[in-house]
């Protein structure tokens, strides 16, 4: 059994320090006890009732029972609530990145005059809890008729996308070399087809950032699809999960089972987009 070092071509072989072990070690235990729930919940969702009620902490059960997700689609309309949540979630974080960065885009290329002031009472935005606009807003949008459809959810992302979605894409777009823009309007070019083919390609790290983020927030959301979809065939799959506890209770196995469905999307978008968040906050770093 052999042991390979670090090897560099210009100062050959390199061992390892035992500071930098220590730190893998410390970084590998950290990464294993965050897994371990996820580990537990996934090993949950395939025992049966009896392993679970036993009170045993085990992993893994004697024998899968794959039968335990076939039950929850059978007992409830989780296929539905799943297709909800996504045509929620993909179409507001389409409408979410693209008017937050076309906000940013003014802010941080245009400089209009005014912009630093608008730009201050976007932020301000941010300190204000939703929980103080549910009344108010709920009354506009059931006075338009809107209750048990998505537009009330979805709406608002495509009038601004959100502050913090503004405020990230504007302090990277002020990191971007000006070079390109100024000779692309010299050249004759509208702010349309800068703004389009410069600055978009150019922050597609952190539009990258920006979609994932909001992605996960909107699939999460529980609150207003609550308030505005209260139609067993309009709920999304967090809503649909929360009846669970009163609908399967004590049958932990189907609650592990519908928890894991409803994290299957989440672990997909970040392990394709895990390469681009990482450059995307790389990136970020060193921008000023």
């Amino acid at each position: 059994m052999t042991t390979k070092l670090r090897t560099d071509s210009r100062r050959g072989p390199q061992i390892i320090s035992p500071g930098r072990l220590a730190l893998y070690g410390t970084l590998t235990l950290f990464a294993a006890l965050f897994i371990l729930p996820f580990v537990w919940q996934l090993g949950g969702s395939l025992k049966t009732p009896a392993e679970i009620a036993t009170g045993t902490f085990t992993l893994f059960p004697a024998e899968l029972q794959w039968g335990n997700y076939v039950e929850v689609f059978r007992r409830a309309p989780i296929a539905t609530w799943f297709f909800n949540s996504a045509f929620i979630a993909i179409v507001g974080t389409l409408g979410a990145t693209l008017t937050s960065a076309f906000c940013a885009y003014g802010f941080a290329v245009l400089h209009a005059r005014g912009s630093r002031l608008a730009f201050g009472m976007v932020l301000l935005t941010i300190l204000v809890p939703y929980q103080v606009l549910i009344i108010p807003e709920y009354i506009v949008w059931a006075k338009l008729g809107l209750i048990n459809t998505p537009l009330p959810i979805l709406l608002p992302w495509f009038l601004g996308g959100g502050a913090f979605n503004i405020f990230l894409l504007r302090q990277f777009m002020l990191g971007l070399p000006r070079d390109m823009v100024d000779a692309a309007r010299v050249d004759g070019a509208n702010e349309l087809y800068i703004f389009v083919r410069i600055i978009l390609p150019m922050c597609a790290p952190a539009l990258a950032i920006v979609a994932v983020f909001h992605f996960i927030y909107m699939w999460n959301d529980f609150l207003r699809p609550l308030l505005y979809l209260p139609d067993p065939s309009a709920m999304t799959l967090p809503v649909g999960l929360s009846g669970f506890v009163n609908k399967f209770a004590r049958q932990w196995h189907l609650l592990l089972a519908g928890s894991v469905i409803a994290l299957v999307p989440l672990l997909v978008i970040f392990a394709l987009a895990q390469r681009v968040i990482a450059r995307g906050i790389s990136i970020a770093g060193v921008r000023r």
